[in-house]
Protein backbone atom coordinates (compact mmCIF):
# COMPACT_ATOMS: atom_id res chain seq x y z
CA UNK A 1 0.00 0.00 0.00
CA UNK A 2 1.46 3.36 -1.07
CA UNK A 3 1.87 6.53 0.96
CA UNK A 4 -1.39 8.41 1.39
CA UNK A 5 -1.54 11.76 -0.40
CA UNK A 6 -4.05 14.60 -0.43
CA UNK A 7 -6.25 14.14 -3.55
CA UNK A 8 -6.36 16.96 -6.05
CA UNK A 9 -10.03 17.71 -5.36
CA UNK A 10 -9.34 18.05 -1.61
CA UNK A 11 -6.33 20.26 -2.28
CA UNK A 12 -8.49 22.43 -4.54
CA UNK A 13 -11.25 22.69 -1.91
CA UNK A 14 -8.80 23.70 0.82
CA UNK A 15 -7.05 26.13 -1.53
CA UNK A 16 -10.37 27.66 -2.52
CA UNK A 17 -11.19 28.31 1.13
CA UNK A 18 -7.84 30.00 1.78
CA UNK A 19 -8.07 32.12 -1.37
CA UNK A 20 -11.65 33.26 -0.80
CA UNK A 21 -12.34 33.15 2.96
CA UNK A 22 -9.00 33.61 4.73
CA UNK A 23 -7.30 36.90 5.60
CA UNK A 24 -5.27 38.69 2.94
CA UNK A 25 -2.10 37.66 4.81
CA UNK A 26 -2.90 33.96 4.40
CA UNK A 27 -4.09 34.44 0.80
CA UNK A 28 -0.85 36.13 -0.19
CA UNK A 29 1.22 33.56 1.67
CA UNK A 30 -0.63 30.75 -0.14
CA UNK A 31 0.22 32.40 -3.46
CA UNK A 32 3.88 32.64 -2.40
CA UNK A 33 4.09 28.92 -1.61
CA UNK A 34 1.88 27.49 -4.33
CA UNK A 35 1.63 30.03 -7.16
CA UNK A 36 5.12 31.45 -7.32
CA UNK A 37 4.31 34.94 -6.04
CA UNK A 38 7.08 37.02 -4.50
CA UNK A 39 7.03 37.34 -0.68
CA UNK A 40 6.70 41.13 -0.85
CA UNK A 41 2.88 41.04 -0.99
CA UNK A 42 2.67 39.01 2.21
CA UNK A 43 5.30 41.09 3.97
CA UNK A 44 3.48 44.32 3.09
CA UNK A 45 0.24 42.81 4.37
CA UNK A 46 2.02 41.82 7.57
CA UNK A 47 3.08 45.44 8.01
CA UNK A 48 -0.60 46.38 8.36
CA UNK A 49 -0.53 44.63 11.75
CA UNK A 50 2.47 46.65 12.95
CA UNK A 51 2.19 49.66 15.25
CA UNK A 52 4.35 52.82 15.28
CA UNK A 53 6.30 51.39 18.26
CA UNK A 54 7.46 48.50 16.04
CA UNK A 55 5.40 45.83 17.79
CA UNK A 56 2.49 43.93 16.31
CA UNK A 57 -1.17 43.71 17.29
CA UNK A 58 -4.55 44.21 15.59
CA UNK A 59 -5.53 40.55 15.95
CA UNK A 60 -2.51 39.13 14.12
CA UNK A 61 -2.81 36.36 16.71
CA UNK A 62 -6.59 35.88 16.37
CA UNK A 63 -7.13 34.82 19.99
CA UNK A 64 -6.34 38.35 21.15
CA UNK A 65 -8.07 41.28 19.46
CA UNK A 66 -5.91 43.87 21.18
CA UNK A 67 -4.91 46.55 18.64
CA UNK A 68 -1.86 47.53 20.70
CA UNK A 69 1.49 45.79 20.46
CA UNK A 70 2.27 42.69 22.48
CA UNK A 71 5.36 40.49 22.68
CA UNK A 72 3.32 37.39 21.79
CA UNK A 73 1.88 38.96 18.62
CA UNK A 74 5.34 40.18 17.68
CA UNK A 75 6.69 36.61 17.85
CA UNK A 76 3.85 35.57 15.52
CA UNK A 77 4.99 38.29 13.10
CA UNK A 78 8.58 37.06 13.23
CA UNK A 79 7.40 33.53 12.39
CA UNK A 80 5.70 34.94 9.30
CA UNK A 81 8.88 36.78 8.28
CA UNK A 82 10.96 33.62 8.76
CA UNK A 83 8.55 31.58 6.68
CA UNK A 84 8.65 34.12 3.86
CA UNK A 85 12.41 34.64 3.93
CA UNK A 86 14.02 37.58 5.66
CA UNK A 87 16.25 38.99 2.92
CA UNK A 88 14.24 41.86 1.43
CA UNK A 89 14.17 45.52 2.41
CA UNK A 90 10.59 45.15 3.66
CA UNK A 91 11.54 42.15 5.78
CA UNK A 92 14.56 43.97 7.19
CA UNK A 93 12.38 46.93 8.19
CA UNK A 94 9.84 44.65 9.87
CA UNK A 95 12.60 42.84 11.76
CA UNK A 96 14.51 45.90 12.92
CA UNK A 97 11.44 47.82 14.09
CA UNK A 98 10.08 44.64 15.73
CA UNK A 99 13.38 44.11 17.54
CA UNK A 100 13.26 47.73 18.74
CA UNK A 101 9.83 47.11 20.27
CA UNK A 102 11.04 43.89 21.93
CA UNK A 103 14.03 45.68 23.45
CA UNK A 104 11.70 48.30 24.91
CA UNK A 105 9.17 45.77 26.23
CA UNK A 106 11.76 43.62 28.04
CA UNK A 107 10.99 43.49 31.77
CA UNK A 108 14.43 44.02 33.25
CA UNK A 109 13.48 43.40 36.87
CA UNK A 110 12.01 40.02 35.98
CA UNK A 111 14.56 39.22 33.27
CA UNK A 112 11.89 38.16 30.77
CA UNK A 113 9.06 39.19 28.48
CA UNK A 114 5.43 38.85 29.48
CA UNK A 115 3.05 37.79 26.73
CA UNK A 116 0.59 40.70 26.67
CA UNK A 117 0.07 44.09 28.34
CA UNK A 118 -2.75 44.67 30.88
CA UNK A 119 -4.81 46.43 28.19
CA UNK A 120 -5.64 42.98 26.77
CA UNK A 121 -8.63 42.95 29.15
CA UNK A 122 -10.19 45.93 27.36
CA UNK A 123 -10.68 43.91 24.18
CA UNK A 124 -12.14 40.49 23.26
CA UNK A 125 -9.68 37.66 23.90
CA UNK A 126 -9.37 33.99 24.76
CA UNK A 127 -9.45 33.25 28.51
CA UNK A 128 -5.83 32.05 28.54
CA UNK A 129 -4.74 35.57 27.57
CA UNK A 130 -6.68 37.26 30.39
CA UNK A 131 -4.47 39.52 32.49
CA UNK A 132 -4.78 38.92 36.23
CA UNK A 133 -4.39 42.20 38.08
CA UNK A 134 -3.31 40.54 41.34
CA UNK A 135 -0.56 38.35 39.85
CA UNK A 136 0.39 40.82 37.11
CA UNK A 137 0.32 38.20 34.37
CA UNK A 138 -1.76 35.84 32.24
CA UNK A 139 -2.10 32.05 32.71
CA UNK A 140 0.48 31.49 29.94
CA UNK A 141 2.99 33.68 31.79
CA UNK A 142 3.32 30.95 34.41
CA UNK A 143 5.76 29.41 31.92
CA UNK A 144 8.92 31.51 31.64
CA UNK A 145 9.90 30.32 28.17
CA UNK A 146 6.69 31.49 26.50
CA UNK A 147 7.51 33.83 24.83
CA UNK A 148 10.95 34.64 26.30
CA UNK A 149 12.84 31.67 24.82
CA UNK A 150 11.45 32.38 21.35
CA UNK A 151 12.17 36.12 21.55
CA UNK A 152 15.73 35.34 22.66
CA UNK A 153 16.05 33.16 19.54
CA UNK A 154 15.13 36.11 17.31
CA UNK A 155 17.44 38.45 19.20
CA UNK A 156 20.34 36.03 18.69
CA UNK A 157 19.50 35.29 15.07
CA UNK A 158 19.26 38.93 14.04
CA UNK A 159 21.93 40.18 16.46
CA UNK A 160 19.42 42.73 17.61
CA UNK A 161 19.81 43.03 21.38
CA UNK A 162 23.53 43.77 21.63
CA UNK A 163 24.21 46.55 24.12
CA UNK A 164 20.61 46.71 25.34
CA UNK A 165 19.93 43.24 26.75
CA UNK A 166 22.57 40.91 28.17
CA UNK A 167 21.81 38.00 25.84
CA UNK A 168 24.62 35.89 27.29
CA UNK A 169 23.06 35.99 30.78
CA UNK A 170 19.57 35.53 29.36
CA UNK A 171 20.69 32.47 27.41
CA UNK A 172 22.25 30.96 30.53
CA UNK A 173 18.98 31.58 32.34
CA UNK A 174 16.99 29.97 29.51
CA UNK A 175 19.21 26.87 29.54
CA UNK A 176 19.02 26.64 33.33
CA UNK A 177 15.24 27.14 33.27
CA UNK A 178 14.53 24.16 31.04
CA UNK A 179 17.20 21.86 32.43
CA UNK A 180 15.91 22.29 35.99
CA UNK A 181 12.36 21.30 35.04
CA UNK A 182 11.13 18.02 36.47
CA UNK A 183 7.73 18.15 34.78
CA UNK A 184 6.36 19.77 31.67
CA UNK A 185 2.96 21.43 31.73
CA UNK A 186 3.05 23.63 28.64
CA UNK A 187 3.66 22.46 25.09
CA UNK A 188 3.63 26.14 24.06
CA UNK A 189 6.69 26.82 26.19
CA UNK A 190 8.44 23.91 24.49
CA UNK A 191 7.50 25.23 21.03
CA UNK A 192 9.31 28.42 22.04
CA UNK A 193 12.34 26.44 23.19
CA UNK A 194 12.38 24.57 19.88
CA UNK A 195 12.78 27.94 18.14
CA UNK A 196 15.72 28.68 20.42
CA UNK A 197 17.22 25.24 19.78
CA UNK A 198 17.08 25.81 15.99
CA UNK A 199 18.91 29.13 16.37
CA UNK A 200 21.73 28.15 18.72
CA UNK A 201 25.17 26.98 17.57
CA UNK A 202 25.77 23.28 18.18
CA UNK A 203 27.86 23.84 21.32
CA UNK A 204 24.92 25.61 22.97
CA UNK A 205 22.02 23.63 21.48
CA UNK A 206 23.42 20.33 22.76
CA UNK A 207 23.04 21.70 26.32
CA UNK A 208 19.25 21.51 25.96
CA UNK A 209 18.87 18.73 23.37
CA UNK A 210 18.36 15.85 25.82
CA UNK A 211 15.96 17.80 28.02
CA UNK A 212 13.98 18.97 24.98
CA UNK A 213 13.73 15.37 23.81
CA UNK A 214 12.50 14.46 27.28
CA UNK A 215 9.94 17.29 27.18
CA UNK A 216 8.66 16.41 23.70
CA UNK A 217 8.23 12.75 24.63
CA UNK A 218 6.31 13.68 27.77
CA UNK A 219 4.02 16.14 25.97
CA UNK A 220 3.40 14.73 22.48
CA UNK A 221 0.11 12.92 21.97
CA UNK A 222 0.71 9.74 19.98
CA UNK A 223 -2.84 8.41 20.24
CA UNK A 224 -4.58 9.09 16.89
CA UNK A 225 -8.01 8.83 18.53
CA UNK A 226 -7.16 11.99 20.51
CA UNK A 227 -5.94 14.09 17.59
CA UNK A 228 -9.38 15.48 16.86
CA UNK A 229 -9.11 17.24 20.26
CA UNK A 230 -6.81 20.12 21.20
CA UNK A 231 -3.65 18.14 21.95
CA UNK A 232 0.03 18.60 21.02
CA UNK A 233 0.39 16.48 17.88
CA UNK A 234 3.70 15.14 16.50
CA UNK A 235 3.73 17.62 13.61
CA UNK A 236 3.75 20.52 16.07
CA UNK A 237 7.22 19.41 17.17
CA UNK A 238 8.60 18.10 13.86
CA UNK A 239 7.70 20.67 11.22
CA UNK A 240 9.58 19.35 8.20
CA UNK A 241 11.31 16.26 6.81
CA UNK A 242 14.74 17.65 7.74
CA UNK A 243 13.74 18.63 11.29
CA UNK A 244 15.30 16.86 14.25
CA UNK A 245 12.83 14.25 15.54
CA UNK A 246 13.29 14.57 19.35
CA UNK A 247 12.48 10.87 19.72
CA UNK A 248 9.28 10.99 17.65
CA UNK A 249 9.23 7.96 15.36
CA UNK A 250 8.84 8.19 11.59
CA UNK A 251 5.84 5.88 11.79
CA UNK A 252 3.88 8.16 14.15
CA UNK A 253 4.79 11.18 12.00
CA UNK A 254 3.46 9.39 8.92
CA UNK A 255 0.30 8.53 10.83
CA UNK A 256 -0.13 12.17 11.84
CA UNK A 257 0.27 13.24 8.20
CA UNK A 258 -2.41 10.68 7.25
CA UNK A 259 -4.69 12.20 9.90
CA UNK A 260 -4.15 15.67 8.44
CA UNK A 261 -5.10 14.40 4.99
CA UNK A 262 -8.21 12.67 6.34
CA UNK A 263 -9.24 15.86 8.17
CA UNK A 264 -9.06 17.92 4.97
CA UNK A 265 -10.80 15.17 2.98
CA UNK A 266 -13.65 15.22 5.49
CA UNK A 267 -14.16 18.97 6.04
CA UNK A 268 -12.28 20.65 3.19
CA UNK A 269 -10.47 22.73 5.84
CA UNK A 270 -8.72 22.44 9.20
CA UNK A 271 -10.78 24.05 11.95
CA UNK A 272 -9.51 25.15 15.36
CA UNK A 273 -9.97 22.47 18.01
CA UNK A 274 -10.66 24.99 20.75
CA UNK A 275 -13.07 27.82 21.52
CA UNK A 276 -13.17 30.80 23.84
CA UNK A 277 -16.46 30.26 25.63
CA UNK A 278 -16.85 34.08 25.77
CA UNK A 279 -17.15 37.06 23.38
CA UNK A 280 -19.16 34.81 21.07
CA UNK A 281 -19.58 37.19 18.12
CA UNK A 282 -15.87 38.03 18.11
CA UNK A 283 -15.01 34.34 18.46
CA UNK A 284 -16.93 33.63 15.24
CA UNK A 285 -14.62 36.00 13.40
CA UNK A 286 -11.53 34.59 15.12
CA UNK A 287 -12.64 31.04 14.33
CA UNK A 288 -12.89 31.86 10.62
CA UNK A 289 -9.44 33.46 10.69
CA UNK A 290 -7.99 30.45 12.50
CA UNK A 291 -9.53 28.12 9.92
CA UNK A 292 -7.65 30.00 7.19
CA UNK A 293 -4.40 29.93 9.19
CA UNK A 294 -4.63 26.23 10.09
CA UNK A 295 -5.70 25.13 6.62
CA UNK A 296 -2.78 26.98 5.02
CA UNK A 297 -0.39 25.55 7.65
CA UNK A 298 -1.63 22.03 6.85
CA UNK A 299 -1.19 22.51 3.09
CA UNK A 300 2.36 23.82 3.55
CA UNK A 301 3.20 20.90 5.85
CA UNK A 302 1.77 18.31 3.44
CA UNK A 303 3.70 19.92 0.60
CA UNK A 304 6.95 19.80 2.60
CA UNK A 305 6.45 16.08 3.22
CA UNK A 306 5.49 15.50 -0.44
CA UNK A 307 1.97 14.42 0.51
CA UNK A 308 -0.05 16.39 -2.10
CA UNK A 309 -1.07 14.47 -5.23
CA UNK A 310 -1.15 17.41 -7.63
CA UNK A 311 2.21 18.91 -6.65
Amino acid sequence: MGTKTLPEESFDAASDFVLHSARALERNTYNYFFNGDKPAKSLKELKNYQNPDGGFGHGLEPDLRLPYSSPISTTVAFRHVERLGGNSEVAEDLIQSGISYLKNSFQREDGRWFAVPPEINDFPHAPWWHYDESSGKTPEDEFWGNPTAEILAYGLRFNGFSGDIDTSSLLKKAIRNINEKEKFDSEHEIYCYLKLYETLPRAESKKIKDQLTNAVNRLVCTDPSEWSNYVPQPLEFVTGPESYRFGISDSILEENLDFLIESINEDGVIKPRWEWGQFESEWERAELEWTGILTLKALILLDKFDRISCN
